[in-house]
């Protein structure tokens, strides 16, 4: 009797400090699932905006929103001036970045996208190139062989405006390279685009 009363006294204090833990976690912003996937922080670490905010907003919605999607002559959809973009500006940067989710990406190897059904597998290679080597075309591959391809980590469903610039040899857009590894590039207009007019990038 004793030990199990001893057992059942051991078990409550094990659990009433895995609580304590998860409650410490989950104020951090950094609660995970028992199975160790991660769950969406705790809304107490998601920032209200403030009137800074605000501020900033009212000043991107004035000087610097200038993209919409519309139908392309180039393929499908694409990404069109609603009113002229001055040179050397991104044109799909985010006003207030620190209220928005981070673009990041998982490296995904053709093996473990088999089981993706064929409709969906069609998007995902639509929009996440083949990861590359250096010389920026030749795909990375795996230890089995198998490409690898970055695919972002929230899902189709999140693609902003800025996945469906459509390629052109002499493009109006360039890339510029990711700051951090894991992320993604980000975009600058070569010259003055006006309104009306599709922006395009050079994939290769």
């Amino acid at each position: 009797v004793e030990l199990a009363e001893a057992r059942a006294e051991s078990a409550d204090a094990a659990a009433k400090a895995a609580a304590q833990a998860l409650e410490e976690m989950a104020r951090r912003g950094q609660r995970k699932g028992l199975d160790g996937v991660g769950e969406p922080p705790s809304a107490l670490a998601v920032p209200e905006p403030t009137d800074a905010d605000r501020r900033r907003l009212l000043r991107h919605l004035r000087d610097e929103a200038y993209v919409q999607l519309g139908p392309s002559r180039i393929a499908g959809v694409g990404v069109f001036a609603f009113r002229p973009i001055p040179a050397g500006v991104d044109p799909f940067a985010a006003c207030n970045p620190h209220l928005a989710t981070k673009e990041q990406f998982c490296v995904m190897s053709a093996r473990d996208l088999r089981d993706i059904p064929a409709s969906v597998m069609e998007q995902v290679k639509s929009f996440f190139a083949p990861l590359t080597e250096d010389d920026g075309w030749t795909p990375q591959r795996d230890q089995r062989g198998e490409i690898l391809y970055g695919v972002l980590a929230t899902g189709l469903n999140s693609l902003n405006v800025s996945w469906f610039l459509n390629h052109s040899d002499d493009p109006c857009v360039a890339f510029q390279d990711a700051d951090q590894e894991g992320e993604f590039n980000s975009y600058v207009t070569k010259r003055r685009v006006e309104q009306g007019e599709e922006l395009t990038v050079d994939y290769r």
